[in-house]
């Protein structure tokens, strides 16, 4: 279903007589008269609402991936839709993500499940607008990040461009055909489409307090939500219902990947590396080593920490420092972390990074590409714009990032 309540159908045939309706199209610029798309590079399309902060719906079922606020997008949903048809071939299925900009509020929830038809928040002005509508966008599960955008500001600025004059003369027009969807077109196509096949725990829903900026929004029409979850005793004592990783947490130790100590988990404690190793590796199901090799000359051969170590060395996750140490207790970085993680659960090479991911990293770091693929992933809350490489990881932040690649 379409996002917001609409007067007429969006018809590319006949764009002209929708202009105050869709205001830009799909592909389209801002030059006045011009309704014709692949005349510009904005990758969604821009709707007003039939009456001021409207009640702004999930297009289709999915789990909410960002619900936060940023200077572009201001405030701002984005939802994965697994195995829904593949825009290119509508018997496959694919992922695509639904992003919803400039609302004056939202109120869903990271990780929260939704139905198509949800009400997921209100239109606003926020960020990057010029006048209250909606920009609603579907990006193809191959675009680098979400919402995606087909050109940087530093992009427009090399071409001698501002950022409407870059749309106007369609900078980036090729990739934003290649890693969008001309999103109502597409859910015409899939009308009366509902997934049966996303796959969330059921205490999900239950563990993730909704999050609103203002007063919870209340649907003019019955809507289907997930039924309550009664709430129900963490597997840990120190986890409480209402903590941000209690899903996670609780995930984990039903798969015996971790036990705790004394009931309890210390998700606010900071991880050592070698606590790390063990955690991803029992999360993988990865072998370890049993060569009798030893890698690191701070690491007795007869410790539990070697077999994991050894591992990481022999399959290429870590290097180790330069000084032939692994420095197995030492508290561990987000850059540190994250690159781990992702070694272990995904084995193909990394997207190259040729924009700035975050404010704090820098295109050639070599974090760059972890730092993306986490965004991209929703493995931490990015929320600031901030990856904070340096930043310590705790067994919390941990535990989720290892979930949600766990449920990809």
């Amino acid at each position: 279903m379409y996002p917001l309540k609409t007067k007429y159908k969006y018809n590319p045939a006949d764009l002209a007589s929708t202009a105050n309706t869709y205001t830009t199209i799909y592909l389209g610029n801002y030059v006045s008269g011009d309704f014709s798309e692949g005349h510009g590079s904005h990758p969604g399309v821009d709707i007003m609402p039939i009456t001021p902060n409207d009640l702004v719906f999930a297009c289709l079922d999915g789990v909410v991936q960002i619900a936060a606020s940023k200077a572009s997008e201001g405030n701002y949903v984005i939802i994965r839709h697994d195995n829904v048809p593949d825009p290119s071939n509508l018997e496959k299925k694919a992922t695509l993500y639904s992003c919803y900009l400039h609302l004056s509020e939202y109120s869903v929830s990271v990780g929260q499940l939704v139905e198509e038809g949800d009400v997921i928040g209100k239109t606003g002005n926020t960020g990057n607008s010029t006048g209250e509508h909606l920009h609603f966008q579907i990006d193809r599960n191959e675009a680098l990040f979400h919402p995606y955008w087909p050109f940087t500001f530093a992009q427009a600025n090399a071409a001698g461009l501002g950022f409407f004059d870059a749309v106007n003369k369609g900078l980036g027009l090729e990739d934003a055909r290649k890693f969008t969807v001309n999103p109502l077109v597409y859910l015409d196509q899939v009308a009366g489409y509902n997934s049966e096949s996303v796959v969330v725990s059921s205490t999900l829903v239950a563990s993730i307090a909704p999050v609103t900026n203002t007063a919870p929004v209340a649907p003019s029409k019955p809507v289907q939500s997930p039924p309550p979850v009664a709430d129900t005793p963490s597997g840990f004592s120190d986890v409480p219902s209402d903590h941000p990783y209690r899903t996670a947490i609780d995930f984990l130790k039903d798969k015996n990947v971790v036990a705790g100590s004394n009931g309890q988990f210390f998700p606010d404690a900071t991880i050592t590396r070698a606590e790390l190793l063990k955690m991803v590796f029992g999360a993988a199901g990865t072998t370890l080593a049993s060569n009798g090799a030893n890698y690191f000359s701070d690491i007795d051969p007869a410790s539990w920490q070697a077999s994991y170590a050894n591992t990481a060395k022999a399959n290429g996750i870590i290097g180790g420092y330069s000084d032939g140490t692994f420095r197995p207790n030492n508290p561990i970085t987000r850059a540190e972390a994250f690159k781990i993680i992702i070694n272990t659960f995904h084995t193909e090479a990394l997207d190259m990074v040729s924009f700035p991911v975050f404010a704090d990293v820098p295109v050639s770091t070599w974090y760059a590409p972890y730092a993306l693929f986490a965004q991209t992933n929703s493995l931490i809350d990015f929320s600031l714009n901030l990856f904070e490489p340096d930043k310590l990881m705790n067994r919390g932040e941990v535990a989720n990032a290892i979930y949600m690649l766990m449920k990809r």
